[in-house]
Formats: structure tokens, C-alpha cells, sequence
């Protein structure tokens, strides 16, 4: 990792942190000492797996009251990256007017897909998401409209249940073909990967100047915005998106989180705490 990041070593990871304002730098305004916060670490700094860590004030904002650390931690660069990718693909509004479009989500079981389904039933969309059957009660939890359990052939084939062709896909977990699910979409559909690879930046280039493709191929690359994360906690102090919480960890045990992270069977968020938990 060094040889192709300009980190120094030893490196504490760690972007996204919520806790409390123990002091301030010169020239900050808009904090004080014993505020609540949630804030974004730039990733080259690092050092949120720590009980103390140091964010830019224009990464930060005040954290609503009835969220606690843990559920404003889990939706910093999660939320980013649901509301910046709903944005990407056209859907902006999160109080209805995109009823007419049929949504599919791959792999919404996790940190951004729980999240994504979130954001885009607000929008008033109709969702179909594929996991596994294990989080299937998670997503009817979560108001989706279609289930599938990515096993099964139809999940297999993101075949939607009501026989819907789809305008958005969202796929938020390994690079998927775009061949393999364009069966099931509508003329002039957008696809977005969520978690680019080189392979799926080839494709987005070679998609960009393809005439022969009716469906339109992008990666998504988030961005730091303080407003997003503002937005972020309004949507949850209203109750409007609700933070899904896999398992905690204490801070001491980041090297099991992490195991538990690769195995890739979280439902949600995985948290680190310091001793004890910081819940208000």
C-alpha cells in the first residue's frame, strides 16, 4: 500500500467518526468544545481508528441530538454515496415525483445499499434489490418492493418478479456485465457501479462512445460535501432513513471488525467504539 498512497507508516485508518468537540484550532468557527458531531477524514490522513482523531471543520457538522455515535458514523461516506449516486442518475427528489421509474439495486443488504433503498423509496421509485436470503426480511423492512435472493435463478438473472424492465440499476457489489441484466432494461436505461474497477472503467469508456449500446454504463466516484452529510442527518433526526448496524466492535478489536468485514456477510454497517461507546 505504501508503495502507491503518499502515506507514512505506521498509519491509523479511519475516515468516518462521530463524537464530541474536545477542542478546536485557531480560526474555527461554528464549533465548540462538548459538541456533538459526525465528520469525514480525508482518507490520506486517516486516523479515525483512534479515541482521539483531528477532521477539518469543513468536514464536520453538528449532530442531531436523538442519533447517537454509532448510527451517525455509519452514514458518512455510506450516505455520501447513496444520495451522490441517486443524484448521478436523475434521481434528486426525496419527497416522490419518480414514480414512473422501476429501480433495481444488486447487492442492497450493505452499508450503501441499506442506505441507496432508503433514498430512492423516498423518491417515490418503485425498487426491486437483490441480497442474499438472509437479509431478505431486512429489505421488506426497508419498504422494498421486490426481493430477490441473488441464489435463485431469478435472482441470478435481476429477473423482477412483476416482470418490470428496469431505468436505474445500482449495483453496489462486484463488477456485473452489463450483458447480463440488459435483458431486463428499459431503452435509454442507466446503469451505475458503485464500486469501480478497472474493468468497469474500461467498459464506461468504451459504453461513452459505443453507438450500438440503448443502455448507458458510468461509474460512481463520491466526492466531500458538507452539505450531503448535513442532509444526511436531517433524513435521520425526522426519521426518514434509519441507520442499519451489522455489529460493534470495541476500538481494541478493529483487527476482528475487519476479519468480519472481509468475510462479507454484513448487513449494514459494521462499527469500531471506543471504551465505553460514546451513545449520546
Amino acid at each position: 500500500m505504501k508503495h502507491f498512497l503518499p502515506l507514512r507508516f505506521p498509519f491509523a485508518p479511519g475516515t468516518d467518526v462521530a463524537g464530541e468537540v474536545v477542542s478546536l484550532g485557531t480560526g474555527v468557527k461554528g464549533f465548540r468544545p462538548g459538541d456533538k458531531v459526525v465528520a469525514h477524514i480525508h482518507v490520506l490522513k486517516g486516523g479515525g481508528y483512534a479515541e482521539y482523531a483531528i477532521a477539518s471543520s469543513s468536514r464536520v457538522v453538528l449532530r442531531v441530538p436523538e442519533i447517537s455515535a454509532s448510527e451517525a458514523a455509519s452514514i458518512v461516506v455510506a450516505g455520501y454515496t447513496a444520495l451522490q449516486s441517486a443524484r448521478q442518475v436523475g434521481i434528486k427528489s426525496l419527497a416522490g415525483g419518480c414514480e414512473h421509474l422501476n429501480v433495481q439495486i444488486i447487492g442492497a443488504s450493505g452499508g450503501v445499499g441499506t442506505i441507496l433503498l432508503q433514498l430512492v423509496k423516498l423518491s417515490g421509485a418503485h425498487v426491486t434489490v437483490t441480497c442474499s436470503d438472509r437479509n431478505i426480511e431486512l429489505m421488506r423492512n426497508l419498504k422494498a418492493d421486490e426481493v430477490l435472493d441473488y441464489q435463485t435463478q431469478q435472482g441470478a438473472t435481476y429477473t423482477s418478479p412483476s416482470g418490470r424492465r428496469y431505468h436505474r440499476v445500482f449495483n453496489c457489489a462486484h463488477f456485473v456485465p452489463l450483458s447480463n441484466f440488459s435483458a431486463q432494461l428499459q431503452p435509454n436505461a442507466r446503469v451505475i457501479d458503485l464500486t469501480p474497477t478497472r474493468r468497469s472503467i474500461v467498459v464506461a469508456m468504451v459504453n461513452k462512445v459505443s453507438l450500438r449500446s440503448p443502455h448507458r454504463f458510468e461509474n460512481f466516484y463520491m466526492w466531500d460535501n458538507q452539505e450531503d452529510l448535513q442532509t444526511m442527518m436531517e433524513l435521520m433526526g425526522a426519521g426518514k432513513v434509519k441507520a442499519v448496524l451489522d455489529t460493534t466492535f470495541p476500538l481494541c478489536k478493529a483487527g476482528d471488525a475487519w476479519d468480519h468485514c472481509l468475510k462479507r456477510r454484513c448487513a449494514g454497517k459494521i462499527i469500531l467504539c471506543s471504551s465505553p461507546p460514546i451513545s449520546s
